[in-house]
Order: structure tokens, then sequence, then C-alpha cells
């Protein structure tokens, strides 16, 4: 539950989010501000500076500070296959439909987009689904998982695909056997997993993005509920706009479609919160 936040502290958090995002680039803005005070107080103890004010003071003199306060303000909280009644859902009503309609009209590409992947756990988590789920088929498709993040440390941290047996512990031993291989105490996804993969820097909170293909399934979860209602809208409307026809919106489990978007998107599992983007009139 989101935190009560007095007018006066959100009045500094305000200022101090439009210095954040006209000095260092990173836009927080329309971030929930009991979300962003939480973490602030973390980057003010390791700072050691003790009010807001005296933080902005310290940004002019440490500029390194901008992407380390980015990298507080950004949830990494992820495992492989996270919610696995979702992509137990996402194999059972969206592959067999979008192969089906791939097939039917001699198309090969299939195209996801992972918005929010953190450490890399959820796009290699799909790589690992549309692999059992094409089987020997797999090498008949061109299969391009995009994974963005705002946080350009976790982006280098996991394209090498190393987990220690920890991050791992949850999986089968069937997909462990299948997918990884041994790196001295850590476990490597195969090359041909990763390779499935494009990592880059992306924020979904700005209003200026990169141009991406029409994509068959986005994957934005459990980021929402930690925008205020207006950003949720604007991000949605831009991820409905960047779907192909058919395409599918998968959000987290506790995350809700904004009005505007429940006329135009068909819910296939109200649970798993599956949504399909189809040709209207």
């Amino acid at each position: 539950m989101e935190s009560k936040v007095t007018e006066h502290e959100a009045a500094v958090i305000d200022v101090l989010l439009e210095k954040v995002h006209r000095d260092g680039g990173y836009d927080f803005r329309d971030y929930k501000r009991g979300t962003v005070i939480r973490r602030l107080e973390r980057r003010l103890h390791a700072t050691g500076v003790k009010t807001c004010l005296d933080y902005m003071r310290f940004l002019d003199t440490h500029l390194e500070e901008y992407q380390k306060f980015a990298e507080y303000l950004t949830i990494k909280v992820s495992n492989f296959f996270r919610s696995p009644y979702t992509f137990q859902q996402v194999a059972e009503l969206v592959l067999p439909e979008l192969v089906s309609y791939k097939k039917a009209r001699g198309e090969r590409s299939l195209k996801f987009w992972s918005t929010a992947c953190a450490r890399g756990e959820e796009p290699y988590s799909i790589a690992i689904l549309l692999s059992e789920f094409l089987g020997h088929q797999r090498p008949e498709f061109n299969i391009s998982i995009y994974a963005t993040d705002i946080s350009r440390q976790a982006l280098q941290e996991v394209q090498s695909g190393i987990y220690s047996p920890k991050d791992i512990e949850g999986l089968p031993s069937s997909v462990r056997e299948s997918f990884f291989t041994h790196h001295g105490e850590n476990y490597e996804l195969k090359a041909d997993i990763r390779q499935m993969v494009n990592f880059s820097s992306f924020d979904l909170t700005s209003t200026i993005h990169q141009t991406l293909p029409l994509l068959d399934c986005i994957f934005c979860c459990n980021v929402l509920i930690y925008f205020q209602s207006q950003l949720q809208e604007r991000v949605l409307d831009m991820l409905y706009d960047s779907l192909a026809i058919p395409g599918y919106l998968i959000l987290g489990e506790v995350e809700m479609l904004t009005g505007n978007l429940r006329g135009k998107l068909e819910c296939l599992d109200s649970k798993a919160k599956i949504y399909k983007k189809v040709r209207t009139n």
C-alpha cells in the first residue's frame, strides 16, 4: 500500500525529480511519491547528507550520483518464471494461437518485448518457453526477444547469462539440464538461448522512444504499480501502439488496464492479466 506523503514532502520531491530529469536525464517525475521517498532515504544515508536540499547540492558536485539514484529507484526483483501461472497461460493461450496465425500467413518471425528486464530472468524465461513450445520447429522461426531496462548497470551484468545456483534453484532439473551448462560454481545459459535475446537501454517513462518493430507479445509485469495513474495511462498507450494485430500484452497479476484501453483489448485471462489486441472497425 502506498504510504501517505505530506504536501511539503511532495513539493520538495517534485523539485528534486525535476533536477534529476533536467541535469541527470532520468525521468521519475510521475513515480509514486511514497516509492521515491523510501528509496531516497537510502541514498541520503549512503551519501551522508541529511535533507533533500543537501542531496540536491551533493548532486551538483557528484555527477555519478544521478546514476546511483536511478539504480536505487528502479526495481530489480526478478526470478526465472517469476509468475508460473502466467507463463503457463502464455504457453496454453498465446503461443498456440500466435504460431498458428504466423504459419497460416507464411510468416516465420516472432517478436517479443520484456520491457523491464532487470537481471534478465524474464526475457531468458521467454526464450526457454519458446524453445520448449516450438521444439524441433524452432529453427524454422526467426525469434527476436527485445529486453530493455533503464538500469545500465543491470544490462551490463545480464548479457553473460551467468547465474548462481541460488538464482536457478527453483527451476525443474529438466530445464537446468537442457538450457544451462556449468560455469565454475555457477550456471551459464546455453548460447542458442542467449542469442535469442537483444538487450538495450530503454526508459518507459520517456516521451521520446527509440523505434521498435511492431511486436507480437509484450511483457510489462510489475512495473506500472510504481507509476502514478497518468504515467500508467501514457505507458499503456505506448505499449498498445507497439503491438501488432493480433498482439498480446501481459501485465503483472496485481496490475490493471486503464479505462481507455479496456474497450480496445480482449482479456484472455483475468488472473494472468493476458490481453489481446484485435482489429477494430
